[in-house]
């Protein structure tokens, strides 16, 4: 309860994101689910001991999980569990889109599960642009938006790509010596660093953010996944002199 005063009074916005192995969707293993239906619960318990009301306003975050590569069967098994959790959790669990083709975009949480069960579902800017799902990020935005009820502020997810990080980086060290960015192959300890950091997956967080948020004119809760935590919001603010209200980061 003490925590929860302390946030409460210093006006701090609380959510927690479970890790991707609480699946409610597994197609083969039951234990699994039971696991992640008492995790899953402990975090709600977690909110009650701090003295928060159920709500959405302390928000736990989730994916799905994989597809399984049935779309349709996975959602009705998320779904048929779903039903199991206790009216605490279920009136704080959210749903997030996902950075692979192959699993849940934007457009398919809101078919598959907030018309079927009315759950938000959280925007990550990052993931869309791996899975669109043929929605701009605006509409991709909106109709995420949607699924908020009235009252509760829109949550976001704001992250860059780690791979693009390092090779600005790499880009900006060539300008400075007057160097190509081909040149730093012939070069034995640069080009081991360019092979490495080459390598590092398009979808893995930056440290820092540099491009501005897109916010579309809404008002939204913005969550910032970047390696650096609050050093990273710190120089994002520092970058665009941040100080709009409509926008929490």
């Amino acid at each position: 309860m003490e925590c929860g005063n302390y946030a409460r009074a210093n006006g701090m916005r609380i959510t927690t994101h479970p890790g991707p192995f609480h699946v409610l969707g597994s197609p083969t293993s039951e234990e699994l689910v039971n696991k992640t239906i008492i995790g899953l619960e402990r975090h709600s318990e977690l909110f009650d001991l701090m003295g928060f009301e159920p709500s959405f306003e302390n928000k736990i975050n989730i994916h799905v999980a994989g597809a399984y590569g049935d779309h349709t069967g996975t959602a009705k098994r998320w779904i048929k569990n779903w039903h199991r959790l206790s009216d605490n959790l279920k009136s704080r669990l959210v749903l997030e889109n996902d950075d692979k083709a192959s699993m849940w975009s934007t457009r398919m949480l809101y078919n598959y599960f907030h018309k079927e069960i009315g759950i938000p579902i959280t925007f990550d800017y990052h993931h869309h642009t791996f899975h669109p799902d043929e929605l701009s990020e605006h509409e991709a935005l909106d109709m995420a938006g949607s699924t908020w009820p009235k009252g509760i502020r829109q949550c976001t997810h704001y992250s860059e790509s780690r791979r693009r990080e390092k090779r600005n980086a790499l880009l900006e060290m060539c300008e400075e010596n007057n160097l190509s960015f081909d040149e730093l192959d012939e070069l034995p300890k640069l080009g081991k660093l360019k092979a490495r950091w080459m390598k590092i997956r398009e979808q893995a967080h930056s440290d820092y953010i540099i491009d501005e948020i897109q916010t579309y004119g809404k008002e939204l809760d913005i969550v910032v996944e970047a390696k650096a935590k609050e050093l990273a919001v710190l120089k994002y603010r520092d970058i665009y002199q941040y100080n709009n209200k409509k926008v929490l980061v």
